[in-house]
């Protein structure tokens, strides 16, 4: 098969564990990729999967959760296959009615969107009348119906702004909002962020991921691999979703765009991403200029249950128990109302 042919020559002859890999599981590759142009299913690929599961993506449907959404709505492909977690797999569905979604496992959670939901939402609604709610990308559809406006990670900011308010509800992760908050009063704005934990009994939303990076494993990094801050070819680039003081230590902070970004545009000889460990793995292949520091003790464990036997399953049953994604069509409304505000004022 001659995409698959291409893969193997593209990204997997560069590493030889990952060719074994590939290797290994040839046949079964092979048999999603014929399943994927036969039914003309769009196979979307998040950052954080795995790079055998990354690359049975074309190059335009790699990415970040929102940016392969918004891309499956302007497919002609009637079948959705999205290589992420549930919420995600809700957000194309909210964007695409018409298509179908499917995912490979639909226990695929995230540990930052689960705690808070629907009923979360109206708890803060009720204790804070006529404040507007801002909800992260990062969450179920329940919520962002809820919601007044979603950000992502790369314009969370400029989102909270936009409202001219001088309070804002921030939903659901707690760290991106004392980030936000910490950012803003930098910027010298009088913009209070509440979210969850901050006077309120609500479950703190954490990405368990981003969570484990301290600003000692940061400070050992600079010191074992050479990168001291402000080098002007070395960096180590956090995520949004990080620790407010881990952020500090960073050379920069960003979305994973915003990441892919800078290193597209600086061109490092070494970088460190305090992130989900497979976003390096993915990224070396695309900059092999760049030497990616690597820890890959640190993934999420909800992206790992997307599995190669899993997407083999949802394309060959299309199990609507097992795999089809569905989001009732009155929620569907409210939610596409916050993700169309968003777009509005970040074209």
């Amino acid at each position: 098969m001659a995409e698959l042919d291409a893969i193997y020559r593209d990204v997997f002859e560069a590493d030889p564990t990952l060719k074994a890999d590939a290797e290994a599981n040839r046949d079964i590759i092979e048999r999603i990729l014929e399943l994927k142009d036969r039914k003309n299913v769009l196979i979307l690929g998040h950052n954080y999967m795995h790079p055998l599961i990354y690359n049975l993506s074309e190059e335009d449907a790699r990415g970040d959760s929102l940016a392969l959404s918004r891309y499956a709505a302007k497919s002609d492909k009637p079948i959705i296959l999205f290589d992420g977690v549930m919420f995600m797999g809700e957000t194309a569905k909210i964007l695409s009615p018409n298509k179908k979604v499917l995912i490979a496992d639909k226990s695929a959670g995230c540990s930052l969107a689960d705690p808070v939901r629907k009923d979360d939402v109206l708890k803060l609604k009720a204790m804070y009348p006529g404040v507007p709610v801002v909800t992260y990308v990062n969450s179920y559809a329940d919520v962002k119906a809820e919601s007044d406006i979603c950000c992502t990670s790369a314009n969370a900011v400029e989102v909270v702004l936009s409202l001219k308010s001088k309070r804002v509800i921030f939903l659901p992760d707690s760290f991106m909002g004392e980030n936000i908050q910490q950012e803003l009063a930098g910027m010298k704005k009088d913009i209070e962020i509440i979210y969850p934990g901050k006077k309120n009994a609500l479950n703190r939303g954490i990405c368990e991921v981003h969570e484990r990076f301290t600003v000692e494993d940061l400070k050992l990094i600079r010191e074992q691999y050479g990168i001291p801050k402000g080098h002007p070819k070395r960096a180590i680039l956090a995520h949004w979703e990080c620790r407010p003081e881990v952020l500090h230590e960073a050379d920069f902070h960003g979305s994973t765009s915003q990441m892919s970004k800078y290193i597209l545009e600086k061109r490092p000889e070494m970088v460190f991403l305090a992130t989900e460990c497979e976003m390096a793995a993915n990224l070396a292949a695309e900059f092999p200029q760049t030497e990616f520091v690597r820890q890959c003790n640190v993934y999420c464990r909800h992206m790992r249950k997307i599995t190669l036997n899993g997407i083999l399953s949802a394309l060959e049953t299309e199990d609507p128990e097992k795999h089809e994604i569905f989001v009732d069509e009155e929620v569907r409304l409210k939610a596409l109302k916050p993700i169309q505000r968003m777009l509005g004022i970040s074209k």
